[in-house]
Formats: structure tokens, sequence, C-alpha cells
């Protein structure tokens, strides 16, 4: 068993609104034996005191410091930079970790982009084009391709980001997975080596590769995105490949 754990969590320890068996039993065995862990997670939807409260509700045993959300991990990189205003292309509930910058619509120094589900469309998109070509800088919270519900797999942000890269020719400074300084601030407080330390998730490119780069070990679950047929078209491979979190004891 590795010396600490990242997790992923959507897809690996909840779908939607469920809860996917056997982790909170995991995360009682690793406690058991004074294993740390974090969960590492691209959600944006929400900022993480209200992730936490909304995991928790679902009835995962976690506590808020124990997550490291791209949402929070923008505000710090915001603090870094000595920002002074930006545009929040964010959810209502996720906006509350940006309190303490000034919000506006016109020209900002950096647009935050998160998950807005069907909010993009046409309008919006040309709206951020002119800011770019203006001077705003683009922070993308990260560039997921899809993400699974319980309706099948939907388009994720970094579609979005994409296409305003390409009609800018403008780069998005991205802070979630799987960048390594994502995975750095994730592991920052575990005193272990990186090949000490293993990844669990359900995305291959995210979480896997991610973790490749930074020499961690990887274990992807057969929940939440994973897809067979996609799996088998990938060059990535894990470490171990499992049906879901209740085997990673095993």
């Amino acid at each position: 068993m590795s010396k600490a754990y990242l997790f992923d969590l959507d897809g690996v320890f909840y779908i939607s609104n469920r809860l996917i068996e056997g982790g909170n039993q995991t995360l009682a065995h690793l406690r058991s034996k004074q294993i740390p862990f974090r969960f590492v997670t691209n959600t944006t939807t929400l900022s993480r005191r209200k992730l936490w409260e909304k995991l928790s509700g679902l009835g995962l045993e976690l506590m808020e410091s124990e997550i490291v959300s791209a949402n929070y991990s923008g505000v710090l990189y915001l603090k870094q930079q000595k920002a002074r205003s930006c545009k929040l292309i964010l959810h209502d509930n996720a906006k509350e970790d940006y309190q303490e910058f000034e919000s506006i619509d016109n020209y900002p120094e950096y647009i935050v982009i998160g998950d807005i589900g069907n909010r993009w469309n046409y309008e919006l998109m040309n709206e951020l084009m002119n800011d770019v070509l203006k001077g705003s800088k683009i922070i993308a919270l990260h560039k997921g391709r899809y993400f699974q519900t319980d309706e099948g797999l939907k388009i994720d942000t970094g579609a979005f980001v994409a296409g305003i890269e390409y009609v800018t020719q403008q780069q998005a400074f991205v802070i979630g997975k799987p960048t390594p300084s994502f995975f750095e601030l994730a592991a920052s407080e575990f005193e272990c080596l990186p090949h000490e330390i293993t990844m669990v998730g359900d995305d291959l490119i995210n979480d896997i590769y991610g973790a490749q780069q930074m020499g961690y070990r990887s274990i992807l679950v057969k929940t939440g995105k994973y897809r067979e047929e996609l799996y088998n078209a990938s060059s990535i491979r894990p470490d171990s490949l499992i049906p879901s979190i209740a085997e990673l004891v095993q």
C-alpha cells in the first residue's frame, strides 16, 4: 500500500447525487492505518465550503480541509498574481471563493472560466473573445473534455476554452488536473517521495496521465466516465485497473 493517496471525487466516490458503494469503508481503512489522503477535483460549480457540504450531505465522510478543488486553486493563483479585477464565468455557488477580488464585466484583468452547464452560447463566446483581444488573460480552472452524469457523458468546459484559444490565438493558463502545479499543491503536505503517492481516478488524461507525469503510481476505476472502448483506444495505461473504489484496499 502507498504512503499517501490522491483521490478524484466525481466518478470515483459519487455520480450525480449518488454515492458509489465502498468509498467510506476505503477511507475508514486508510484512516485506521494513518495513511494521509486528499481529494483532488476539477469540480468548479461550488465553492470549497459548499462542495464539502454537498458531499457530507450525500453521506461521504470527509473534511473540508481534505478537498483541493480547481475552483479554490484559482483563488490561490489570482492572489499569487496580485490580481485586481476578474470576470467570473462560474456558477453563482462557486463565486463565494472569489469575494476578495473586484468583479467587472468589461475587459477585466483576468477571466476565470469554470463549469456553467448549458449557459454557454454564441453571445458569451463572442464577448469573451473580445475581452481577450483587448488584453484580458484567461484562467481555465480545468480543460476537461467530458464528464459522467446519470444521463450519460456530457461535453465539458475544455471544449469552450479551446474555442476561445483558437479564435484569439491566446493560450489559457490552466489550473486544475492534469497540470503539475495542481498536483504539487495537493500533495504539498505529504511527507513522502513521489513514487510513494498513488492517484486514484476515472479519467485517463486528468487523473492517470497527470499522475504519471509527476512520478506517482496510478489506479483507474471502472466507474464514472470509464469506457472500455476509450481505454482500449488510448496509449495511457495505469499501474492498476480496478472495478471501483471498494476494491482499493484489496
